[in-house]
C-alpha cells in the first residue's frame, strides 16, 4: 500500500504532467497540414494570445512540479539511521515513472520539434530515396508535415538502424493522421527509455547498488520526461542500447554486447565512443563459466586476469568488427551505404550559448576581428581545438586509465565529447547524466552534479526557441522573459530546499556512516560490518575500483 506522502508525491507529479499536456495543446508544435487545425476550438486557442500566455505558464509550472516530485522522491530514498528506506522503494520509483509518463505520451511535441524531422527522414527512405544523399525539401508537401526549415536542406545525421525504424513507422501509419505517426515515433523513444531503465536496474543488482536510487536517477527526472518522452529524442534508444550492451559485457557476453552497441551506433554514430570500453571489459573480464566453477549460477567472480596491449587490441578489433561491420552491412542492405558516417561530425557553425567551446570560439573570433585578423579562422581553430581535446581525453581514459571502473570510463568519455562540442543540447547532457546514474551515485558531489545539471538543462529546455509559441508572442518580449524567470526562480527555490534537506539528512546520519555516502543509498540493506553482501554474479568488470 502506498503511503500518504508517496501518494501526494505521485499526485503532484501527475498534475505537473497534465499541465504540460494541456500546455502542449496550445504551445506545442503542430504541423501546418495537421487535421487538428480543422477543430474549431484548437484553431481558436492557438490563435489567441491570452491562451498562448496561459499555455507557457502551464508548461513551466508543470516542469517545476515534476522537479519537486522527483526531488521529493529522491529524498524519500535516503538512508535512515544507517538503514535503507522503507520496504518497496523500487516499486515506488517505477510507479512514479509510469504515472508521470502516461499523460506525456499524448502531448504535442514540446521543447524540440526533431520528431517531425524523424518522420521526414522515414518518409525519404519509404519513398525510395537515400536519406544520406537526398534532403526533405525534395519530398512533396514536406513543409506541411511540420519539418523545421533548418532540416529541409540537411541530410540525415542519424544511423541506418534508426532511419529504417522510422521507415517502418511511416509505412505502418501512412494512411493515418500525422499525430498517429508522431505517437508511434514517441513509442520508439519510450521503448529506448524502458531499455535504459531495465538494464540500469540489472547493473545495479549485479553490482550491489541501491536499485531504487539508480532507477530514480535514470528514469524519473523531469529532464528525462521532457526529452525522452515529450520530445521523443532517439538519444533514449541510443543510450538504452549502450547500457544494455554494457550489462552483457559485464556478464561475459562481449559479442552480444558488441551487437547491441553496434545497434546504438546505427541509431546515432556518436555511440562509437562506447566501443573501446566494451573491448576493455572483454579484455579484463574476470569471470568463468558455471561449468568451470562447478556451480549453477550463470557467472561467478574469479581472480582478475591481467591483460596487456596485445589482448586489448585484439578485443578492440573484435568488437569493432562486429559493431561497425554490422552497421556497415545494414546500411548497404537498406541502400544507404556509408552515408551514416557523417553523423560523427559536429556542425561548426552551430553552438549552444552555454557551451565552453562556443563561448571561447566566439570570443576568439571577436578578438581576431578587432585585431584585424581572420575572425572566422580563429573561430574554427578554437572549435577544432576543443574537439581534439575531447578526443584526446577519451583516448587517455581508454588507454592510460583503462583499468578503472568501465562504467566511469563511459561517463568520462561521453562527458568529454559532450562538453568539448560547440553544440550541447539538453538531450546530449542526458548521455552523461544517464550513465552517471548507472555508474552509481556514491558521493555527495555526484548527486549534486545530477540534480543541478538536471535543473539547469530543464530550464534551457523551456526557455528559448524550443516552444512553438516564441514567434507568436515575440511582439511582447516580456512574456517569454516572464515565464523564463518563473522557471529560473522556481528552480533555484527547489534546489535551495533540496540542499537544506541534503545537509539535514547528512547531519542525522550516525557517526559510523562514512561522510562521503550521500543520502541516496548506493548499497543494499543486507550489508554486513565489512561491506555489502554482493550476489553471486556480482561485479564482473575489468575492475571494481570506485569512482574518484
Amino acid at each position: 500500500m502506498l503511503s500518504a506522502h508517496h501518494l501526494l508525491r505521485l499526485v503532484i507529479g501527475l498534475v505537473g504532467s497534465l499541465m504540460i499536456l494541456a500546455g502542449s495543446v496550445v504551445g506545442g508544435w503542430l504541423a501546418p497540414g495537421s487535421g487538428l487545425w480543422d477543430v474549431e476550438l484548437m484553431a481558436v486557442l492557438r490563435n489567441s494570445r491570452g491562451a498562448v500566455y496561459v499555455a507557457a505558464m502551464l508548461v513551466v509550472g508543470g516542469v517545476l512540479l515534476l522537479m519537486f516530485a522527483w526531488l521529493s522522491l529522491g529524498l524519500s530514498l535516503r538512508r535512515r539511521d544507517g538503514q535503507a528506506a522503507a520496504a518497496g522503494p523500487l516499486r515506488r520509483v517505477v510507479t512514479a515513472i509510469c504515472v508521470w509518463t502516461a499523460p506525456l505520451l499524448f502531448a504535442l511535441p514540446l521543447f524540440s520539434r526533431d520528431s517531425y524531422a524523424y518522420v521526414g527522414q522515414g518518409r525519404l527512405l519509404a519513398s525510395g530515396l537515400d536519406p544520406y544523399a537526398h534532403v526533405m525539401a525534395e519530398l512533396p508537401n514536406w513543409y506541411e508535415t511540420g519539418v523545421d526549415y533548418k532540416w529541409s536542406t540537411t541530410v540525415t545525421p542519424y544511423g541506418p538502424v534508426f532511419v529504417w525504424l522510422q521507415n517502418i513507422v511511416v509505412r505502418a501509419t501512412d494512411s493515418l493522421p500525422l499525430e498517429v505517426t508522431l505517437f508511434a515515433t514517441r513509442l520508439v523513444a519510450v521503448g529506448g527509455l524502458a531499455l535504459l531503465i531495465y538494464y540500469a536496474w540489472r547493473i545495479a543488482r549485479l553490482r550491489g547498488y541501491d536499485e531504487a536510487a539508480v532507477v530514480w536517477a535514470v528514469g524519473a527526472s523531469p529532464l528525462v520526461l521532457m526529452d525522452f518522452v515529450v520530445s521523443a529524442h532517439n538519444d533514449a534508444l541510443m543510450i538504452g542500447l549502450i547500457v544494455a550492451g554494457t550489462y552483457h559485457a559485464l556478464r561475459g557476453r562481449p559479442l552480444l554486447a558488441a551487437v547491441l552497441v553496434g545497434l546504438a551506433i546505427g541509431v546515432k554514430p556518436i555511440a562509437v565512443v562506447a566501443l573501446p570500453v566494451i573491448g576493455i571489459i572483454w579484455a579484463g573480464r574476470r569471470i568463468r563459466s558455471s561449468r568451470e566453477a562447478g556451480v549453477d549460477t550463470a557467472a561467478t567472480p574469479s581472480a582478475p586476469k591481467p591483460f596487456g596491449w596485445p589482448r586489448l587490441i585484439a578485443c578492440w578489433a573484435a568488437v569493432s568488427a562486429v559493431a561497425v561491420g554490422g552497421v556497415v552491412a545494414f546500411g548497404v542492405g537498406i541502400g544507404s551505404g556509408l552515408g551514416w558516417a557523417i553523423g560523427l561530425g559536429t556542425p561548426l557553425e552551430l553552438g549552444s550559448f552555454y557551451s565552453p567551446s562556443r563561448i571561447l570560439s566566439l570570443a576568439a573570433r571577436d578578438l581576431a576581428n578587432g585585431a584585424g585578423l581572420d575572425g572566422a579562422l580563429a573561430h574554427r581553430v578554437v572549435v577544432w581545438a576543443f574537439l581534439a581535446a575531447g578526443c584526446a581525453i577519451v583516448a587517455f581514459l581508454v588507454t592510460v586509465k583503462r583499468r578503472a571502473d568501465p562504467l566511469w570510463l563511459l561517463v568520462g568519455s561521453f562527458a568529454a565529447i559532450a562538453l568539448c562540442a560547440p553544440l550541447l543540447h539538453p538531450w546530449y547532457a542526458l548521455w552523461v547524466l544517464s550513465l552517471l546514474g548507472v555508474a552509481g551515485i556514491r558521493r555527495v558531489w555526484q548527486l549534486r552534479v545530477l540534480v543541478y545539471a538536471t535543473a539547469f538543462f530543464a530550464m534551457v529546455g523551456i526557455y528559448g526557441e524550443q516552444l512553438d509559441m516564441i514567434d507568436r508572442i515575440r511582439a511582447d518580449p516580456g512574456i517569454p522573459t516572464l515565464y523564463g524567470w518563473v522557471g529560473v526562480i522556481g528552480s533555484l527555490v527547489l534546489l535551495a530546499t533540496f540542499e537544506l534537506a541534503l545537509r539535514r539528512a547528512r547531519r542525522r546520519m550516525p557517526a559510523s556512516t562514512p561522510p562521503e555516502v550521500p543520502m541516496l543509498a548506493t548499497l543494499p540493506a543486507r550489508a554486513s560490518a565489512t561491506g555489502p553482501i554482493r550476489p553471486a554474479d556480482a561485479p564482473v568488470s575489468a575492475s571494481s575500483t570506485p569512482s574518484p
